[in-house]
């Protein structure tokens, strides 16, 4: 269906059907415009659109016409296609959005000294230094966020941007090429014949307050020591971490932690001082228990602790609990929340230890693995000594919600 939306300095067109004619029509109503401004302009074609329609001289148009916000998402199946040198030194564009068939193709001079927002999704680059153009282009930058698809022509993605206060990072499949591609990756590794090329991810953003990363696809992750604002620090999974890149993560206060193998050996060293809320996950094998407990006394302040065993297998080894209680324990941590408890020996050796230990918990809310016996598993953690009189012990069998931070 074809559609356009124009309300107060918005033009809004969208068309996911095969229709020569809405070309014109853009071309049309961008002619006929009588206002002298144009705030939004929203384009959004759909894959069965034709391709052979000037996309570029729409572009041009508005920023004649002084458009501050522009979101350009080109699903059709012909080649990506590039904008001209007017969008890249705008110089009233504050919100810039492209997707999908788009290339970045910057190899000249850019200024956009407006733009505060800017949303690259699945869309491809001439080279890193049209990226590191556009990044450079906006000295006041505040909001960043990348979707990458797997597939894209980049080997080093390099975010080097003084201003950048929220950068969101994310690789992703096509979802119908995805089994192909495993089944593609098994082959050739069964052939020994598999090209691999390392893919690294810098960050370099002294002013960055929130950090959200969902990659799996990169090798090598690098932040600048000299990221100390960061704030609320969202990072599902770490690839190859070292004492580093833990480090540059110590100002959070709100963390969202996967623990892998790689990064037991480096924890013990880094201090959190800032941190007031902990989102803990585990689902490597790995004897993480002790570790954990380092990672609790270096973290002085913590109020709120989620801890999420994501079904890991038991520890092989037993646990010597510490000779000293971590400070948070003893005077801070208030909620504890455990989803995908399952009443393994060390899930329990760690909830007793927390319940004994911690003076000023209020709430500790259990969500339970399916298979667990509620009332067996009740009775067990009633009958766990806790030293704050006022705790509450909160259970459900329910599946484990998505994540939110709770501080």
């Amino acid at each position: 269906m074809s559609s356009c939306l124009e309300d107060a300095g918005k033009l809004d067109f969208k068309d996911d059907q095969s229709s020569e004619s809405f070309g014109r029509f853009i071309d049309k109503s961008l002619q006929l415009r009588e206002a002298p401004k144009l705030v939004t302009l929203v384009v959004e074609l759909g894959p069965t659109c034709a391709v052979d329609v000037d996309v570029g001289k729409w572009v041009d148009k508005a920023v004649k016409h002084g458009v501050r916000e522009l979101d350009f998402n080109l699903s059709w199946k012909g080649e990506p296609t590039s904008f001209s040198k007017s969008l890249y030194t705008c110089d009233t564009l504050v919100t810039l959005t492209l997707s999908n068939q788009i290339l970045v193709d910057v190899t000249f001079p850019a200024t956009m000294p407006s733009l505060l927002n800017l949303s690259l999704l699945d869309v491809e680059y001439k080279d890193e230094d049209s990226l590191a153009r556009l990044l450079s282009s906006s000295p006041v930058l505040v909001k960043l966020k990348v979707a990458r698809l797997d597939e894209d022509n980049l080997t080093n993605y390099t975010v080097k941007v003084p201003s950048l206060k929220k950068l969101t990072y994310k690789t992703r499949f096509h979802e119908e090429e995805e089994a192909e591609a495993e089944e593609e990756e098994e082959e050739e590794e069964k052939e020994g014949e598999e090209e691999y090329h390392i893919r690294s991810l810098v960050i370099d953003c002294p002013a960055l307050t929130h950090l959200r990363i969902f990659d799996n696809r990169a090798d090598y992750c690098s932040l600048t020591e000299n990221m100390f604002c960061l704030d609320k620090v969202y990072i599902p999974y770490v690839p190859n971490p070292d004492e580093k890149f833990l480090t540059c993560l110590s100002s959070a206060t709100r963390l969202y932690l996967d623990f892998s193998k790689s990064m037991v050996a480096c924890s013990n060293a880094i201090n959190f001082s800032r941190l007031i809320e902990l989102y803990f996950t585990i689902e490597d094998p790995v004897d993480w228990l002790e570790p954990f407990i380092c990672l609790l006394q270096n973290s002085s302040i913590l109020k709120a602790l989620t801890i999420f065993t994501i079904g890991c297998p038991p520890s092989s080894s037993s646990w010597n609990q510490p000779s000293t209680i971590p400070p948070c324990l003893l005077s801070q941590l208030e909620t504890l929340r455990w989803l995908d408890y399952g009443g393994k020996e060390d899930d329990k050796q760690l909830m007793t230890y927390i319940l004994a230990n911690s003076n000023c918990l209020k709430t500790v809310d259990i969500k339970l693995i399916p298979t667990c016996n509620l009332e067996e598993c009740q009775k067990e953690l009633e009958s766990m000594p806790r030293i704050s009189p006022s705790s509450r012990l909160l259970y459900s069998l329910e599946r484990p919600e998505v994540f939110r931070w709770t501080v």
